[in-house]
């Protein structure tokens, strides 16, 4: 059975996590544990797509950017078992897509928890290889 966007929403209740809806479909999750950090959960069936933007990548060195590309893609085979990092534009940014014909709470609830680690404890593993200022 197909989810709704209400189906979503009640997911999203449950979890606790205080969220905004600045689009029919799309929600935006805060949390203060997240430092500011925010989760973007959109359903465009057959799909629910969440992502989180980490930080901007600054200007770098190849050798700096490559040590960041290498972890990214360790941490992408050792710990994010579903999602994985990207680039998007100039922002690292981790993602999760699930099919939204199967999701159950149970699951929507994991994407979240993933995100959460990329959040919490990857964000620092991550950013201690960007350049100090």
């Amino acid at each position: 059975m197909a989810r709704t966007h209400e189906d979503i929403e009640q997911y999203i209740v449950i979890s606790g996590i205080d969220a905004d809806e600045p689009a029919p479909g799309t929600w935006v999750l805060h949390d203060p544990a997240w430092g500011g950090a925010q989760i973007v959960v959109q359903h465009t069936d057959p799909l629910v797509v969440f992502r989180c933007k980490l930080f901007d990548v600054p200007k770098m060195d190849d050798t700096r950017i490559a040590a960041l590309f290498r972890k990214m893609l360790q941490l992408n085979a050792n710990e994010m078992v579903q999602g994985a990092y990207a680039l998007e534009d100039n922002a690292v940014v981790a993602v999760e897509v699930m099919q939204a014909e199967n999701l159950d709470e149970n699951e929507f609830l994991a994407a979240i928890d993933s995100l959460t680690l990329a959040i919490v404890e990857h964000h620092d593993v991550l950013t201690e290889l960007l350049p100090t200022a």
